[in-house]
C-alpha cells in the first residue's frame, strides 16, 4: 500500500495556510469537531507539523495543544482510500514527538484526530476505522473523525463561528458551474447567493478588516481555480467579492504602513534602503493592527502582520 501523501492542492494550500497563518480560526472547527467548548481567546500552542521519516518528510496540515490535549486535523479535497492508515502514521508521529517519562516508563498521548473532506461521495464514511491487532492477541478499532464541509450550511458556518469553511463555501456549486455559465437566469440567482455570502462575512467579522480582506482573498482564490473554465461566472464572482474595484483592507494597512514609515525616514533624515523600509512598514502595521483589535494577543498580531507582509 502507497501511503504517500498526495501533493497539495490549491484547496488543500488555503486550509493549511489558514491554519499556520490565522490559527485562532482553527478553535471554532475544534469546538465543532471535537465537542469542545473552548472560547475564542482560548491559550493555544501551535505545535510542529514536520516530521523526517526514512521515506522523507512528512507535513501534516494542522496541529495544536490546548490545555494539555492535542488535536490533529487533516485536509482533503476528496476522500482518499489511504487516509484511515495515514492518519495513524501521522498521529504516532504526533504522539512520538511529545512523548515523556513518568516514573521511569514512557508516555505518550495520541491526539484528537480528524479529517476534513472538502468534498464527499453518498457512500463517505462519517468515521474512518482501522482494525490494530497487537501480537498478544489483542485488537482495537482506531477511529478517525470525519468532517464534511459541504454539510454545513450558510447559516451554520456563521452561526458556529466556523469562518475557516467560508473560502470552500462555493465548491457545492461546482457540479452546476457549466449550466450557470450560459443560463443568465441561474447565473443572477448564484452571484446573489454570493453577495449574500460576502454580505453575511462583513458582518461576522465587523471591524476586523484585515480578517476581512484575507477571508475575501482566499474566496476569490479557490474560486478562480474551481471556476477557471467559466469566465462569466469568474468574472461575476470577482466583481462581487471587490477583486475589480475593492482596495482591501489589508491592502490599506500595507499602504498605510508603508507611508507612516517613509514619513518617520525623512523626519529622522536617513536613507530608506529596502530593509529599513521593511521594518518600520512592518513596526507600523503592528500598531494598527494593535489599534484596531486591542482584544488581540501578540502571537495574532505576528501571524496578520507577517500574512500581510507578504502581500507586499
Amino acid at each position: 500500500m502507497n501511503n504517500k501523501k498526495p501533493k497539495p492542492s490549491t484547496f488543500d494550500n488555503v486550509f493549511r495556510t489558514i491554519a499556520q497563518k490565522m490559527p485562532f480560526m482553527m478553535v471554532a472547527l475544534i469546538n465543532e469537531v471535537f465537542d469542545k467548548n473552548y472560547p475564542d481567546n482560548v491559550k493555544y500552542t501551535q505545535l510542529r507539523n514536520e516530521f523526517l521519516t526514512e521515506e522523507g518528510k512528512i507535513i501534516t496540515d494542522s496541529i495544536f495543544m490546548i490545555k494539555n490535549k492535542y488535536y490533529h486535523i487533516e485536509c482533503q479535497s476528496n476522500p482518499d482510500s489511504t487516509m484511515e492508515v495515514r492518519m495513524i502514521e501521522y498521529d504516532f508521529l504526533i504522539a512520538h514527538e511529545h512523548a515523556r517519562k513518568e516514573k521511569g516508563t514512557y508516555v505518550i498521548n495520541f491526539p484528537e484526530s480528524a479529517v476534513l473532506y472538502l468534498r464527499h461521495k453518498k457512500n463517505t464514511p462519517d468515521n474512518l476505522k482501522v482494525i490494530v491487532n497487537m501480537p498478544n492477541g489483542e485488537s482495537f478499532d482506531y477511529n478517525t473523525k470525519v468532517i464534511k464541509a459541504q454539510n454545513y450550511t450558510k447559516d451554520e458556518i456563521f452561526q458556529k463561528k466556523l469562518l475557516i469553511l467560508v473560502p470552500f463555501y462555493l465548491m457545492r456549486y461546482e457540479s452546476m458551474f457549466s449550466r450557470i455559465d450560459t443560463d443568465s437566469k441561474k447565473r443572477v440567482s448564484f452571484l446573489k447567493e454570493c453577495e449574500d455570502l460576502r454580505i453575511r462575512l462583513e458582518k461576522e467579522v465587523g471591524k476586523k478588516e484585515a480578517l476581512y480582506a484575507d477571508l475575501i482573498s482566499m474566496i476569490i482564490k479557490v474560486s478562480d481555480h474551481l471556476l477557471e473554465e467559466h469566465k462569466a461566472v469568474k468574472k461575476g464572482v470577482k466583481d462581487i467579492m471587490g477583486g475589480k474595484v475593492l482596495e482591501l483592507s489589508s491592502e490599506k494597512l500595507i499602504k498605510k504602513g508603508r507611508a507612516e514609515g517613509r514619513a518617520e525616514g525623512r523626519a529622522e533624515g536617513r536613507a530608506e534602503g529596502r530593509a529599513e523600509e521593511k521594518n518600520e512598514i512592518t513596526n507600523n502595521i503592528k500598531n494598527n493592527l494593535k489599534k484596531q483589535h486591542p482584544d488581540w494577543d501578540e502571537a495574532r498580531i505576528e501571524a496578520e502582520t507577517e500574512m500581510l507582509i507578504k502581500a507586499i
